[in-house]
């Protein structure tokens, strides 16, 4: 099923079944899940407002083929900053949670520019990133390797990154999107595992910069996740997401778990 069919079943407040196409072992890809979360919110928000900050808490597996509801809850609507909550609920558990701030633009002559596109080998000169162990929703997207460290090849390289895209382009690219195709990869760590190794992700932050609609949707971007730190299989990164013009749509911060 194209991501957009079933963004659109949840924008619609459908019942919606998550294919198997979109698992990953026993759950659905957490950035499906963060993508159903992120759209849930976005009902009944003003337009005006920006989504700027997104966070995500993955509490128990989210089961495709099974039927699920997202409760929504509206904890502020100040005027300018609207924030909402968002849980997933199946078989009366908790399976997901989020936060989401939205912020109405303000009027100010004060612009920061800090960001500078890192210098990532050529698409056309980096490894497509697939394998016969990775998840199934794997297929769902393009992406390429083009740092040194690749996933689960006993690499000692604190970074991970290339380009990425969905392989079935949608018909815009939203802020929703952008969340699922950031967590199509891997964790910044796992180049340091030799052999791919279950894994799943505890929390995640992003913090969205420049709006996403001005992004073509069939268009690579550019992502680089760097390593804070790792150890008992514990690994914090933040990574930064940037459009084709080199302009910096989000940055991206993970905590992960990897089993072995």
């Amino acid at each position: 099923m194209h991501i957009d069919e079933l963004l659109s079943s949840i924008r619609a407040d459908q019942e919606t079944l998550i294919p198997d196409s979109w698992a990953q072992g026993r759950t659905t890809f957490g950035g499906l899940t963060a993508a159903i979360l992120c759209e849930s919110t976005k009902r009944d928000t003003d337009p005006a407002r920006y989504l700027r900050n997104f966070e995500i808490g993955f509490v128990r597996p989210l089961e495709a083929l099974k039927p699920f509801e997202v409760q929504v809850e509206t904890l502020a609507n100040g005027k300018t900053v609207t924030i909402k909550s968002a849980r997933i609920i199946q078989d009366g558990k908790v399976r997901a949670t989020a936060r989401a701030d939205y912020v109405l633009p303000l009027d100010s002559n004060i612009i920061i520019d800090a960001f500078s596109s890192p210098k990532l080998l050529d698409k056309k000169m980096s490894a497509p990133l697939k394998g016969d162990h990775f998840p199934s929703f794997f297929q769902h997207f393009d992406n390429y390797v083009a740092t040194e460290g690749i996933p689960f090849s006993g690499q000692a390289v604190p970074e991970l990154g290339g380009w990425m895209k969905f392989k079935e382009t949608p018909e815009k690219l939203t802020d929703s999107h952008l969340i699922c195709v950031i967590d199509s990869w891997p964790p910044a760590a796992s180049p340091y595992y030799d052999g791919f190794k279950p894994l799943s992700t505890l929390s995640w932050s992003i913090h969205f910069a420049n709006p996403t609609y001005e992004v073509s949707p069939a268009e690579h971007l550019g992502y680089l996740a760097k390593v804070n730190f790792g150890e008992n299989g514990l690994s914090s990164s933040q990574a930064e997401v940037w459009g084709p013009e080199g302009q910096l749509l989000a940055r991206s911060f993970q905590t992960n778990i990897i089993y072995g």
